[in-house]
């Protein structure tokens, strides 16, 4: 007998509301996509197996693509993408909202690391971040299916021949990644961002340097995002008794965001391990 779980998710206008077994996701915009990912490449899907983790406890999809340009990151030949779901015997699970990758295709990826040192890598925002390559029988020309027609992009709207509305021509499609990438990052006051110490550094008599890491995904706006895991830095000052802590910059894989924000801690015992959330002013 053949076991089949499904995690259906249900996608409305801005927030995809998903069952209690699975995640809640985004809809995230060019910049954000952009912002959100390590890496920005255009690849081809050459080989897919699947997979339990180490530990057992998931099935995972793991494809290897040849990648044939990079538009953000470090140059490489090839990425491995690892995606929850799949079958390993009798066993299915199927994950709405993941790539369904068809082998030699080519496509434009958004991609972000698995997780802290994996050399995996995910897809930025699932089937959001990936946009199929495709060439018109007619004419020979190249276009990109854009992965949201409204809705998820599905293997239904994955046919040989979308429509023309759903597809942009690879080269407007790499100008307006361009633009995604150059525009500036602007986090909003009063944007609220929870954040976990991870160390400090003496500096001097009663003053360290601090650094933490937000503790979950945040979106300040429709083209700003701070990922879980990003760096925040500042400086604390005893003071009577009590540390004062200026957060003075956010790095959002890697591009250094100032921001001013400032919270207050007791100093009976270390800041390494503190929970806090930044209020930006």
């Amino acid at each position: 007998m053949r076991i089949s779980i499904r995690i259906s998710v249900f996608l409305l206008a801005l927030l995809a509301a998903v069952s209690a077994q699975a995640t809640t996701l985004v809809h995230l915009s060019l910049e954000q996509l952009s912002q959100a990912s390590s890496d920005v490449v255009r690849g081809r899907a050459v080989s897919q197996e699947v997979r339990w983790n180490d530990s057992h406890t998931q099935i995972l999809t793991v494809t290897t693509v040849e990648i044939e340009q990079t538009l953000k990151g470090t140059p490489r030949r090839t990425m491995v993408i690892e995606q929850p779901g799949g079958a390993v015997g009798n066993l299915r699970v199927r994950v709405s909202g993941t790539v369904a990758f068809r082998a030699g295709a080519s496509y434009f990826l958004f991609l972000e690391p698995a997780g802290a040192g994996s050399a995996f890598y995910r897809v930025t925002g699932m089937a959001q971040g990936a946009y199929r390559v495709y060439r018109l029988p007619q004419t020979g020309e190249e276009r990109v299916i854009r992965p949201f027609g409204g809705l998820f992009h599905t293997p239904k709207a994955a046919r040989p021949n979308p429509p023309l509305a759903q597809t942009i021509s690879t080269s407007q499609f790499r100008r307006e990644v361009s633009e995604a990438m150059a525009a500036p990052v602007v986090i909003p006051r009063r944007t609220l961002i929870p954040v976990a110490i991870r160390g400090s550094e003496e500096k001097g008599v009663g003053t360290v340097r601090v650094s933490a890491l937000t503790t979950a995904t945040v979106y300040p706006g429709r083209s700003a995002i701070v990922p879980a895991g990003s760096l925040v830095e500042g400086t604390a000052r005893l003071s009577a008794g009590r540390w004062k802590i200026h957060w003075s910059e956010v790095s959002i894989r890697g591009k250094r965001i100032s921001i001013s924000a400032a919270n207050e801690a007791s100093a009976g015992r270390s800041l390494n391990g503190r929970m806090l959330v930044l209020n930006l002013r």
